[in-house]
């Protein structure tokens, strides 16, 4: 079975259903924006990314937050995901709102805002997505751990089938090393839930923490709970990567090189989700020829960030490159390029195995 761990769901301004099931801590939507089931904030409108996501999605860019701009993103998002005859399942990901330390919750930041939450999209409402299609959707929950009743919210989302839980530290504002992530991660491992964690460059939402770039704090909490034997799934986005060519990539490397040789039978891999997109191609063709590293990967595309074929291929034949150019379906587009450049079948179908049981084998 193929499965795409890593697919977003986001909208500039879908409130919150009354109809569906809820869960108990999403009773009005959003903690932060209350009555909101998905947003997009002001501040992240105004980034100059999203503005040529929206042209390369076909969507008018001068079209502003409400129904239209969500008319329109549901029906590409319907284009993408309907016609990828290659791929079995989708993991769509929630996102919960950004925390203070002190544990407040941050609501959509409007422009000029320091702090706040970029995206939101409800593990309520992205549930009954997945609902609606149990054949190809699958719920990737997000839980702040400095939610008050963090634990709690964990154990509701895995009783309701949630295949991994997402975050993403530097915007979200996690320390890996905080007692209250420490927990949450002690009950992952209980609960068998897998960890989709984004370390690494970000160019899609703010980046407000860049002190959680790295993953090497991560490893040092994974030893700890190693030894404890309560060490969870843990999967790094776009394999910790930086950005762009010119930023450090020692933290990375050392990252692989710990997930390779002292965690090579620990359950610790990494995606290769946006390592299609600008800046990160130098990666992709790196860890294609890597098969050692192969061995602890899994696929994603991070939809809808864009996939480049032509401008960053060259070694491939001409033709190849056309054919994956015509792909319609960015998600089958990914999955087919990264085929081309020789990537193990395993890499495309192992996240049938390391995901939880509940999800995969409903």
């Amino acid at each position: 079975m193929v499965i795409d761990v890593h697919c977003h769901v986001g909208y500039s301004a879908r409130r919150a259903d009354p109809s569906i099931e809820r869960f108990s801590f999403e009773r009005a939507g959003a903690s932060g924006s209350p009555g909101f089931d998905s947003y997009l904030s002001p501040r992240l409108l105004d980034r100059a990314a999203w503005y040529f996501v929206k042209r390369w999605l076909g969507i008018d860019p001068r079209l502003g937050r409400g129904d239209e701009l969500d008319r329109r993103i549901e029906a590409v998002n319907e284009s993408h995901w309907s016609a990828m005859p290659g791929v079995d399942r989708l993991v769509l990901l929630a996102f919960d709102e950004y925390y203070e330390s002190s544990g407040r919750v941050i609501g959509m930041a409007e422009r000029g805002h320091r702090f706040g939450s970029d995206l939101y999209a409800s593990n309520s409402y992205v549930r009954d997505l997945c609902r609606k299609r149990p054949d190809r959707y699958l719920l990737g929950a997000s839980v702040h751990p400095y939610r008050a009743n963090a634990i709690a919210c964990l154990e509701e989302v895995a009783a309701a089938g949630a295949a991994l839980i997402k975050w993403l530290p530097i915007h979200q504002n996690m320390d890996i090393t905080d007692e209250r992530c420490v927990a949450f991660l002690r009950a992952a491992a209980r609960l068998r839930v897998p960890m989709l964690i984004h370390y690494g460059g970000e160019m899609s939402l703010s980046r407000q923490h860049m002190e959680f770039e790295s993953a090497l704090p991560l490893l040092g909490v994974l030893r700890t709970l190693r030894s404890a034997g309560a060490m969870p799934t843990v999967i790094v986005a776009h394999v910790a990567t930086p950005s762009f060519p010119w930023q450090p990539r020692r933290h990375c490397l050392a990252f692989v090189d710990a997930m390779i040789n002292e965690f090579r039978d620990a359950p610790l891999y990494a995606d290769i989700s946006a390592l299609a997109a600008f800046g990160r191609t130098g990666w992709l063709a790196r860890f294609a020829r890597q098969r050692d590293v192969q061995a602890k990967l899994v696929w994603g595309s991070d939809y809808p960030i864009p996939v480049l074929t032509s401008l960053f291929w060259r070694h491939l034949p001409r033709t190849e490159r056309r054919r994956l150019a015509a792909i319609p379906s960015w998600v089958e587009r990914d999955l087919q390029l990264k085929r081309a450049l020789g990537f193990d079948d395993a890499v495309f179908t192992r996240a049938a195995t390391i995901l939880a049981p509940a999800a995969t084998h409903a």
